[in-house]
């Protein structure tokens, strides 16, 4: 079952997902136990499992209220330039931020080895937000504004380099990589086949 689907009462649901929050950045999420979190938020431990599969699904309802729909969706001002820079830059906020460091990284390494918790991600966050995206890139590509490609390759290629930084190099993820990123990808040039005929 599902966070949402329990007709629980918001601020249970609210006290518990700040429960987990706030012990994420006090102990880091690996320290981090269901029965912490009930203990936290003043409810039963068989309770929250009725509410939630495993740690993992409650940090994932914290990530969703708390950070994907602010930081992570595709603005839409009619300027798309400048839509891909406060996006990018929303990811570069993001990720210099402690706490949601934190969450992000647990909670990303958790479903390397829990594949419902995997699956949730992709269903809940993933695939939403990039069928949101895809129509804004195609109809910025179809105006001229964006290079003439798939859309899904254009847009892991703005968000892409950023993860790999959080997650892989450790590389700090800045407003001006984020800037710099964007231009480089605005001024892609795609080579179109030649029409001359080859020697003879």
């Amino acid at each position: 079952m599902t966070a949402t689907n329990t007709g629980r009462g918001p601020r249970s649901r609210d006290a518990i997902l700040q429960a987990a929050s706030d012990l994420c950045g006090e102990l880091g999420y690996a320290a981090v136990t269901m029965e912490a979190i009930a203990t936290r938020a003043r409810v039963g431990k068989p309770t929250l499992y009725r509410w939630w599969p495993s740690k993992g699904a409650v940090f994932l309802d914290v990530v969703l209220d708390r950070i994907v729909e602010p930081a992570i969706e595709l603005p839409d001002t009619g300027d798309m330039a400048r839509d891909l820079r406060t996006w990018i830059r929303g990811f570069a906020d993001l990720f210099t931020d402690p706490h949601a460091r934190q969450l992000l990284v647990g909670l990303l390494g958790a479903a390397q080895t829990d594949t419902e918790l995997a699956t949730m991600l992709r269903e809940k966050v993933q695939r939403p937000l990039q069928a949101g995206n895809r129509q804004r890139i195609a109809a910025a590509q179809a105006a001229g504004e964006l290079p003439a490609m798939d859309p899904v390759l254009l847009e892991e290629l703005l968000i892409s380099p950023p993860w790999y930084r959080l997650l892989v190099s450790g590389e700090p993820v800045t407003r001006e990589y984020a800037d710099e990123l964007v231009d480089a990808v605005l001024n892609i040039r795609l080579e179109r086949p030649s029409t001359k005929q080859p020697p003879r």
